[in-house]
């Protein structure tokens, strides 16, 4: 199996949305914006402008089905280093949560892998996101996992600050003002 960028990768165990909550490790982390759900989903599902503001570990996101968006489509993330990890979406209900399961990566730091976004709308037309990382480490790192998942928690609410803010733009000079 062959991730973009060449090389070898390894198969994940595939999993279902109920992973998410009996995973032996979670990461978490949630922000508020002003922006409204659907000025926030706009920028959540724009696969190919991740880069703009997940972090500086993500250095793309690019589907590779036909569909780009629904359950069933799939992408791959790019990661610093050379890392990368294709996805299949688990779950997609249009403007509140998506969630995709890992498939392969290279390398195979994960052996299951979950993502699920959550968007609840907030008096005032804002936005709550909630993003939820659940996995197993594979291999050796099963021994640090929970340093892994403090990392990973510092990292999504970082990216979500910038999901956040990046809506806000988007959405126009009328956000936040009552």
């Amino acid at each position: 199996m062959d991730l973009v960028g060449g090389g070898p990768s390894s198969a994940l165990i595939e999993r279902d949305l109920s992973y998410v909550g009996r995973s032996p490790r979670q990461a978490q982390a949630t922000a508020d914006s002003d922006a409204s759900p659907e000025a926030v989903w706009a920028v959540l599902i724009d696969h190919r402008r991740w880069p703009e503001w997940f972090g500086p570990a993500l250095v793309s996101c690019e589907p590779t089905s036909a569909q780009e968006s629904g359950v069933g489509a799939t992408r791959v993330v790019g990661l610093r280093g050379g890392a990368a990890i294709a996805e299949r979406f688990i779950a997609w209900d249009e403007g509140e949560l998506w969630a995709f399961t890992g498939t392969a990566a290279k390398p195979k730091v994960f052996a299951s892998l979950v993502e699920q976004a959550e968007l609840h709308r907030l008096p005032g037309d804002r936005t709550r996101i909630t993003y939820t990382m659940a996995f197993e480490p594979a291999g050796l790192l099963r021994f640090g996992g929970p340093l892994l998942a403090g990392g990973i928690s510092r990292a999504l609410k970082s990216a979500l600050r910038n999901l956040a803010r990046r809506a806000e733009e988007a959405a126009g000079p009328t956000v936040g003002r009552s």
